[in-house]
């Protein structure tokens, strides 16, 4: 990962290329599956590293299979997860993939008493997990080599915006982020861009 050689300038995905759709979690059952913190890490993993079996993932979570594939089953009863036949060579094990993004909007819950208190605990542990992932990036930033280190970014303006302005800054971010799926460039690593926009009182 010390390598700082600059990639080859990345091109521009063909329309067709593969991304993923984005779906918006609306009800409480639904969410509720989503909320488990190992389901969560599955999904992650699905993303960053592609389709897998139960016995890949549990490699990686420190699970057995059998909990792993009992957890991928109920993602896939929910759609979260489908299976991929495509890698299932010799038919023995099943290979997930992951077809779609998934969002989740506090407005959606807003008369749910259940659905407004899960969805509040589900943003503090995606942003609890994403702190921790940003905390081991600068723990170990000397070995990713200049390039990397200066490539990566933050940044916390305050802006004053109406609430249609921030859903408008909403959207423009989703499209910006979608117009780099898909690239497949020499040299390219996972990155996670956590964002989110919300008013406060001073």
């Amino acid at each position: 990962m010390s390598d700082d050689t600059p990639p080859a300038p990345a091109s521009q995905p063909p329309a067709s290329a593969s991304r993923p759709a984005r779906r918006s979690v609306r009800d409480v059952q639904t969410l509720k599956v989503f909320t488990h913190p190992l389901r969560i890490t599955l999904l992650r993993l699905l993303h960053e590293s592609g389709p897998a079996t139960a016995s890949l993932l549990g490699k990686r979570v420190d699970a057995t299979p059998s909990l792993v594939s009992y957890h991928l089953r109920t993602l896939a009863a929910h759609a979260f997860v489908s299976e991929d036949p495509g890698h299932a060579e010799d038919g023995r094990e099943r290979w997930w993939k992951v077809d779609e993004d998934l969002t989740f909007s506090f407005e959606d819950f807003a008369d749910d008493v259940v659905g407004r208190e899960m969805s509040v605990s589900l943003a503090r542990v995606l942003g609890s997990q994403s702190d921790e992932r940003y905390q081991r990036f600068l723990d170990d930033v000397e070995s990713w080599g200049p390039q990397w280190a200066g490539a990566a970014f933050g940044g916390a303006p305050t802006l004053r915006l109406s609430v249609d302005e921030l859903r408008e800054m909403s959207a423009a971010i989703d499209a910006l982020v979608d117009g780099f799926r898909g690239r497949e460039t020499p040299g390219s690593q996972p990155v996670e861009l956590y964002y989110r926009g919300f008013p406060y009182r001073i």
